[in-house]
């Protein structure tokens, strides 16, 4: 044990505490809105119905063509794309950071990843474990509720030759505010002119739009930019899209760090996507999650502007896409809320929309209005 004696304490997870405090939280009315994860309209974990509909079997590289079929599309020639599973989109994206750090970086320590920010928790110690050196930029502007893109592409005019951009394709998190086509257009000239190599981390294919369309809307990006040959690597993840929360199902590259891929997952994507009926019915149900969503934003923001004329822009409610929406609350506002409201959500101030129902939006509208009120009122008491 001695031996050991010098190991720094692990990083503490803030998404963890949150789970454990509304965990421990026996309040009747309480309201989770932090884990990015499906929910139902009770607030349950919701397993998609199609999911059920199967006999489990082994077996996995079917899934595999699968997965990239729906991710590139069925005209794609697939032959171009070099796929494997791995296990959940943090392993996938952790394959993929080493795989680029042994065949890309090639040593090279000069050779950097840029992330958006803000941006998942993971990234940055993520490719730092990994052993790229890695730099932020700004993605969103919380001012304006929207992709700063004039950061975004500066940046990418700006970096190094042969730099790594690490994007998410569609439903950003924490975010929820996506770049447009035009903007995909503008910026894959500058990274196709600057030969930068695009890192795709794709976990919410299909929760961006409400058309049952095979998530070709939330998948363009990725298109748009393999049309344009640009070198990239993709994280895919039906952990959310298909409610595979126990043994989440990804891909990407994967030998060294985990050795077999787990069958399970995979074979349940499988075989919803190679099963016309099951398949249309998933997609069916997943353009039903997307209007849900939605239609949880509209009531909020509803609620926010007409009912509690709540001070402030909340336009961008209604404009983010996927689970995620940055409210753009301060920590101090946060913590009021979870200390006083029940309401529980990350310090950054994002949300899980899929985390409210009609029985609680009320809530959580008044809850928001009265610490944004608290807060610009200097006399208020501290927590």
């Amino acid at each position: 044990m001695a031996s050991f004696a010098s190991l720094p304490r692990a990083r503490v997870d803030p998404m963890l505490m949150l789970m454990e405090k509304v965990k421990q939280d026996t309040h009747q009315h309480k309201v989770d809105l932090g884990v990015g994860v499906y929910r139902d309209e009770q607030g349950s974990y919701y397993e998609f119905p199609a999911i059920r509909k199967y006999s489990p079997h082994t077996g996995i590289q079917p899934f595999v063509k699968l997965a990239a079929q729906f991710m590139f599309g069925h005209s794609f020639e697939l032959e171009r794309v070099a796929s494997v599973q791995t296990v959940a989109g943090t392993g996938a994206n952790r394959i993929g950071a080493s795989f680029l750090r042994a065949h890309y970086a090639k040593g090279n320590e000069a050779t950097k990843a840029f992330v958006g920010v803000p941006t998942w928790g993971n990234y940055l110690p993520l490719l730092a474990h990994a052993g790229i050196s890695t730099a932020t930029y700004r993605y969103y502007d919380e001012s304006t509720h929207e992709v700063d893109f004039i950061s975004i592409l500066g940046t990418a005019k700006n970096a190094p030759l042969h730099s790594i951009f690490v994007f998410q394709g569609c439903c950003n998190n924490p975010t929820g505010a996506d770049m447009t086509k035009e903007q995909w257009k503008a910026l894959s000239e500058v990274i196709k002119s600057r030969s930068h190599f695009i890192f795709f981390d794709m976990a919410y294919q299909g929760l961006g739009t409400t058309k049952p369309d095979d998530g070709w809307e939330d998948a363009w990006a990725v298109r748009h930019v393999a049309k344009q040959g640009i070198d990239m690597l993709v994280c895919q993840s039906f952990s959310k899209n298909m409610g595979l929360y126990s043994e989440l199902a990804c891909w990407c590259l994967m030998r060294w760090e985990i050795s077999t891929a787990p069958a399970y997952g995979a074979r349940l994507a499988e075989i919803i996507l190679q099963t016309p009926e099951l398949r249309e019915q998933w997609k069916q149900e997943l353009s039903e999650a997307a209007a849900r969503l939605a239609k949880n934003r509209e009531n909020l923001y509803r609620e926010l502007t007409t009912v509690c004329n709540t001070p402030g822009n909340w336009d961008h409610i209604l404009q983010d896409k996927g689970l995620f929406s940055l409210l753009g609350l301060s920590e101090r506002q946060v913590d009021m809320l979870i200390a006083r409201y029940h309401i529980y959500l990350p310090r950054n101030g994002r949300i899980n929309v899929a985390g409210l129902n009609d029985s609680n939006v009320h809530a959580v509208a008044r809850g928001i209005d009265n610490v944004v009120r608290d807060c610009s009122n200097p006399l208020m008491e501290e927590i």
